[in-house]
């Protein structure tokens, strides 16, 4: 079983209200998200002095279980909140990080009487690339604000004034509150670099350094029957018990041996994998565990031939950490 584990850019308006994304991929750092900020009008590299508010609009999408096909919710109306773009001396700048990964998603800044409406892609993966390749930290797009019209974000942030003032004004000042330092140009010469130690992989183990290891663990110290009743099983463990593995499973693994006239055969061995989703082993003290219906267990994992759990005398069989089994007494199944 393999185990499980965002993504999101922002950018600036100028004179329109900025957007926002999620980020919905974790990486260590996190990249960058989109994000933008408004900006006056025409070739003024400064913060929209209207007062505004910016909007998005979307509609959420609701994947189907086990498909990547969804269905669209009807449309949600969010105010964006903002934040100051720089440390100190902020001069009015906001940015506004829009949600990502939705549908039909636009922007939509709003000064007094005058609207000015951007469209977002619903691939938001290209915005993203743009904020990566400008700064490894969050940098505001600059947009202008345009009312009147729908714009697509592409339009805006591709504008030539307003790459300019995202790129030669405000990332300056950015990067130098974050003491940024540009990477080197050139690579030194070899006789100027540190040498440069060759990662030795330390080698595997052995199989008798594998056997001691498994024999130092604690294992089992006492299994017993606590009840019975048809061919639900509880038993009361102590030591430390092997588990399934399984997502969130508390469930040890077990046999069934079946006592006949030449003495205990087993009815069907303790399995020897686990699943590597969720723990290998826990430490219990007289837990009281259910086990799954015996007959529907030995159906579920026989050959077609021995399916069938006649009724008789039997005893389960458990695994401890260091690989030794300890049996259950016996008791009768009906």
């Amino acid at each position: 079983m393999k185990k499980l584990a965002c993504y999101g850019e922002c950018f600036v308006l100028a004179g329109v209200v900025g957007l926002g994304l999620h980020a919905p991929l974790h990486a260590q750092p996190a990249p960058p998200d989109f994000c933008f900020v408004i900006s006056e009008p025409g070739d003024a590299d400064k913060p929209l002095s209207r007062a505004y508010v910016v909007n998005q609009q979307y509609r959420e999408r609701v994947f189907y279980y086990n498909s990547d096909r969804y269905w669209l919710k009807p449309d949600t109306i969010i105010t964006l909140p903002s934040r100051d773009l720089f440390q100190t001396d902020n001069g009015g700048w906001r940015v506004y990080t829009p949600l990502v990964g939705v549908s039909g998603s636009r922007i939509l800044v709003i000064a007094g009487k005058d609207t000015m409406r951007i469209d977002l892609p619903d691939d938001p993966l290209p915005l993203m690339e743009r904020a990566w390749r400008r700064w490894d930290l969050p940098s505001p797009e600059v947009m202008r604000f345009k009312p009147g019209r729908t714009w697509e974000v592409s339009t805006c942030i591709n504008e030539y004034q307003a790459g300019v003032a995202a790129n030669q004004v405000l990332l300056p000042r950015l990067q130098k509150e974050a003491e940024w330092v540009p990477p080197p140009m050139e690579i030194p010469p070899p006789g100027l670099r540190p040498p440069v130690k060759p990662v030795v992989p330390p080698p595997p183990p052995s199989p008798a350094e594998i056997e001691r290891e498994i024999a130092a663990r604690p294992g089992l110290k006492r299994v017993r029957i606590a009840r019975v009743l048809g061919d639900s099983v509880w038993v009361r463990i102590t030591g430390r018990v092997m588990l399934n593995g399984g997502c969130g499973s508390g469930m040890p693994l077990f046999g069934i041996d079946l006592l006949t006239d030449s003495g205990w055969v087993e009815r069907l061995p303790v399995r020897q994998e686990q699943m590597d989703c969720g723990m290998p082993w826990i430490d219990w003290r007289n837990q009281e565990v259910l086990l799954p219906p015996l007959r529907w267990w030995v159906g579920v994992d026989s050959p077609a031939a021995t399916k069938e759990l006649l009724p008789g005398t039997y005893r389960i069989v458990l695994m401890g950490a260091n690989m030794k089994n300890l049996a259950t007494p016996a008791f009768q199944l009906p």
